[in-house]
């Protein structure tokens, strides 16, 4: 029986859970049903967590009443909310995990922390002591859990009394879907949940999507039909495919080349003539210029923090100067982005525009349906040639290139790129190994890339089995890691062959910390505490029941992936390199 939540309505299915009378009517129901009857009318696909004190009551009646909703138990509880976190951007809603008191619930900061600055839509409900012992330091319990996810989150709610389970997830569900997407924090006392009260499931919140008004498309008109060198850069979350299809038209229409930002490679097709590359973290070099010469940005989604304007020698807002009066080649700033607090942030922008990513695109689409593209006849000659070079940088960049040692990683990762479908998922963690597929391997689909801007070690695999939760079967999945990215979550392995789950891991391992090795060595001329030592990872997977392989030498890698790509279940490959093996050398 399919379910549309209204305001006040009462869930069909409530009437078997308890205190139905005479007639069937409901008359209260605990507050752990109602979490589990909210989350059910939601249609969440799957929560993840970790069983524990505060959170028992919770999953017994998810496990009872909301069978529809996939249960997944992790080992830790980062790794659970790493996966909630890509379900959430993935799945077009918030991503759902549950911690137990304060053991569970702090070791889930660091992803809490990634979520944000990720803008991931995720909900983390954290099970609290009953409020009968707030204060008295109660076992396994942290009595301000406001002060404590406070920074790190959109919103902390504490839900105290189970009639206002609805309205407070309601408002969780809105805070993490609007605006700049991210993650809320719901605490609910275990008396809350023990307690009993009439099951009322408020409507799932209108989102807004602001829009473009027409004096302000105006100005944008104006301002591009001048510009010479104008770059599209486009990122963030919350998009949906038409509209990233319909950027990408008006792009090709406008001669309008298009770079994403850090980690939002996935938003336009590689194969696309307008896409020229990614800023941010490992950026061509020659984009960073190109990026710097542009008469014009328009910023779409897009934040611009640290990582988004990394220039020279890896220094912060240097890719695109703060101050207007000093930008060179008079560069003019277009920001638009669905949160007033993003813009004029840091960049004081010429024209700032408060729009959601799918309805600018929709304004601009429809405000140039009938005109001709948005540039003179002067400039329009000059946009193909500006196109024309920055195109053709690209495909210099990603064909260049070279790698230590008698196991080359361009050649891996060309390789996997002609193996993987368009649609193909691939994850990876922090460290300098992600530079490499971030270089390689070309996207074709948005959703097919997740990786974390926070720089948090050991996300990758926790997000590929977050993505294998929600993704339809059959869909490729792979998650790549150093050999000390993987050992910060390595136990999740034993969680996606529990669950059984299709995934390729591949291991590049180097016997360090690579990023931080070469940055000790570029600062200081030595390294500390870099070197790691020996793990044969094939087997240690191969203890969790994972099928396991080692490669050495180039040769090797391409009927190694066609062994591994031809097997179920969880796979890994272990790809043995020099511990010299950093970025890609010129």
């Amino acid at each position: 029986m399919s379910y549309e939540p209204t305001a006040g309505t009462v869930h069909p299915s409530a009437a078997s859970v308890s205190g139905a009378g005479a007639h069937g009517r409901v008359d209260r129901v605990s507050g752990a049903c109602i979490v589990a009857e909210v989350l059910g009318a939601y249609g969440v696909p799957a929560v993840t967590f970790i069983p524990g004190e505060g959170i028992l009551e919770i999953v017994d009646a998810l496990v009872t009443h909301t069978p529809q909703i996939a249960l997944a138990s992790f080992r830790h509880e980062a790794g659970m909310a790493y996966a909630a976190q890509a379900i959430g951007q993935l799945s077009g809603q918030p991503g759902v995990c549950l911690a137990a008191r304060a053991p569970g619930a702090l070791n889930t900061t660091l992803a809490v922390h990634t979520a944000f600055t990720d803008s991931a839509p995720m909900i983390l409900i954290v099970g609290q002591a009953s409020q009968a012992v707030s204060g008295r330091e109660a076992m396994l319990n942290a009595d301000d859990f406001q002060r404590v996810f406070g920074p790190l989150a959109k919103w902390v709610g504490l839900i105290d009394a189970p009639e206002r389970i609805g309205e407070l997830f309601a408002r969780a569900w809105h805070v993490a879907m609007s605006g700049r997407r991210g993650p809320v924090v719901l605490v609910i006392p275990e008396d809350v949940a023990q307690a009993q009260a009439r099951l009322s499931i408020p409507a799932m919140p209108q989102l807004p999507a602001p829009s473009i008004a027409r004096a302000d498309l105006g100005r944008l008109r104006s301002m591009l039909q001048t510009a010479l060198r104008p770059i599209i850069i486009a990122g963030g979350t919350g998009w949906q495919r038409e509209s990233l299809q319909a950027l990408a038209a008006l792009a090709r229409r406008n001669v309008v080349p298009v770079a994403t930002t850090y980690r939002r490679r996935d938003l336009i097709d590689h194969d696309d003539a307008v896409f020229v590359g990614e800023i941010g973290i490992g950026i061509d070099p020659v984009l960073a210029k190109r990026v710097s010469e542009a008469d014009l940005l328009i910023v779409l989604n897009g934040r611009l923090g640290e990582l988004n304007t990394l220039g020279e020698g890896f220094k912060g807002y240097a890719l695109i100067e703060p101050d207007a009066k000093r930008r060179g080649y008079g560069q003019r700033l277009v920001h638009i982005h669905a949160d007033a607090c993003e813009l004029n942030a840091v960049y004081q922008a010429d024209l700032a525009l408060l729009a959601q990513a799918d309805a600018a695109v929709d304004a601009w689409q429809e405000a140039s349906a009938t005109d001709a593209p948005w540039c003179d006849g002067r400039s329009l000659d000059a946009r193909r040639r500006w196109l024309a070079v920055l195109r053709a940088e690209r495909m210099a960049y990603v064909t260049s290139g070279r790698c230590e040692g008698p196991l080359d990683l361009r050649t891996v990762y060309t390789t996997l790129d002609a193996a993987l479908d368009d649609d193909a998922v691939v994850t990876s963690g922090a460290g300098a190994y992600a530079i490499w597929p971030q270089r390689y391997l070309s996207h074709h689909r948005p959703g097919t890339q997740l990786g974390p801007k926070s720089g948090a070690m050991g996300y990758g695999l926790s997000a590929a089995i977050g993505a294998a939760l929600v993704l339809e079967p059959g869909r490729q999945i792979v998650a790549i890691a150093g050999d000390g990215c993987l050992m910060m979550h390595a136990e999740e392995l034993e969680t996606a062959v529990r669950l059984g789950i299709s995934l390729l891991v591949l291991v590049v391992n180097n016997r360090a910390y690579g990023a931080i090795d070469g940055a000790q060595r570029r600062l200081f001329g030595r390294a500390a505490g870099t070197e790691l030592g020996n793990i044969d990872f094939a087997a240690f997977a191969g203890a969790f029941g994972v099928k396991s392989w080692v490669v050495e030498e180039t040769a090797d890698f391409s009927p190694t992936l066609d062994a591994a790509l031809a097997e179920p279940g969880v796979r890994l490959i272990e790809l043995r390199v020099a511990r010299s093996v950093g970025k890609p050398l010129p």
